[in-house]
């Protein structure tokens, strides 16, 4: 790896990405008299000593620990950093340190926007989810009855630090959830990026640090254009429709998955409706789902739930008078968003995906 990170100065947010980040944000920490730092269980086990090594001149005001999983990202759990800053009498010149994964940069910015209305935070994700996606855009949030990010808002951290010295406290599963992005990424915007990836799994992949700083400066790119997902954000949408809804449908049940593995199943579904829509020439179906289907393995679902699928998409933040909108791929590297799609052509996906069967 290289020791010298790329910065990025994307006002109103700065980004340090790569070997050596940590080392570089003592300049930022440096200007803030509190700090106070956001973890869950499995962080403060795991990343937090390796933080504490890399800034060790750095004295924090407190640890906040939170219940790690998607499960706990909810309002009680707000309530809970709520009263732990308030204990903490932490004023609104302080900085809110999100050490963390996805779950803990959505509901710490969430937190950081509405504490006190407003003090600044700092996302140093801890999971390649993170720092390729979840850290990066200023959307905070949390679920709500059953719907992913129901409750949230967008704002924007004053950085963005991302070292990848935390990778190496990451399980497999980790590891493969933040890959089905990288994937995303790849199909919707970055053509060199799927020549890089090579057809390989998660578990093959060598040059991590190489990929990541593509990845994040794609986000990055992205973000800069359209803040507020009015246009071309919505792109990054891509396999996020269908795929929330497999993500809800297994939170409710005794087995939930990860994001990346629902995101991975939605890819395969909403690249089918891309090649019915497009051309399957065009869009390159079976070189997606042989991609795909060699880090994810299909999730265990039948026909019988599909109409609870339905039921949770109409929940998603792109329905528009009732009707279902999408992002999809023309080809690899090229997407297009606010695509109506109608309901028979949802459920065939879904079937496809169960069966590989169904032709439109």
């Amino acid at each position: 790896m290289n020791s010298t990170p790329v910065i990025i100065d994307s006002k109103p947010v700065s980004f340090v990405i790569g070997e050596g980040a940590l080392k570089h944000s003592k300049r930022l920490l440096k200007k803030f008299p509190r700090m106070i730092v956001l973890v869950d269980d499995n962080v403060r086990k795991y990343c937090l000593p390796v933080f504490e090594e890399f800034l060790n001149e750095f004295e924090f005001s407190g640890v906040v620990e939170i219940r790690s999983g998607e499960g706990f990202k909810n309002i009680e759990q707000s309530i809970d950093i709520w009263q732990a800053l308030t204990d903490l009498k932490v004023d609104r010149d302080a900085l809110l340190v999100n050490l963390g994964g996805g779950v803990v940069s959505d509901i710490g910015g969430f937190v950081a926007a509405t504490y006190k209305r407003g003090i600044q935070f700092i996302n140093f994700p801890t999971t390649l989810l993170g720092m390729i996606d979840a850290a990066i855009g200023g959307k905070t949030g949390v679920d709500f009855s059953g719907f992913k990010n129901q409750v949230g808002l967008f704002t924007d951290p004053i950085a963005v630090i991302v070292d990848p010295v935390f990778l190496k406290t990451l399980e497999s599963v980790e590891w493969q959830s933040g890959y089905a992005e990288v994937i995303k990424y790849a199909l919707i915007m970055d053509r060199d990026l799927w020549r890089m990836l090579d057809g390989k799994s998660y578990k093959e992949v060598e040059e991590w640090n190489k990929i990541i700083i593509k990845a994040a400066k794609d986000k990055i790119d992205i973000v800069r254009y359209d803040t507020h997902e009015k246009g071309i954000r919505k792109n990054l949408n891509f396999g996020h429709t269908i795929g929330h809804a497999f993500e809800s449908f297994f939170l409710k049940t005794a087995t939930p998955i990860t994001h990346g593995k629902a995101v991975a199943a939605g890819m395969i579904c909403e690249s089918w409706i891309s090649s019915q829509l497009y051309g399957e020439d065009c869009v390159l179906l079976p070189e997606i789902e042989g991609m795909i289907d060699k880090s994810f393995d299909r999730l265990d679902i039948q026909e019988k739930h599909i109409p609870e699928f339905m039921e949770l998409m109409r929940h998603d933040k792109k329905v528009r008078e009732g009707k279902l909108q999408f992002s999809l791929i023309k080809k690899i590297g090229k997407a297009v968003h606010n695509i109506e799609v109608d309901n028979p052509m949802v459920i065939n996906s879904i079937k496809y995906y169960i069966h590989q069967s169904i032709s439109s």
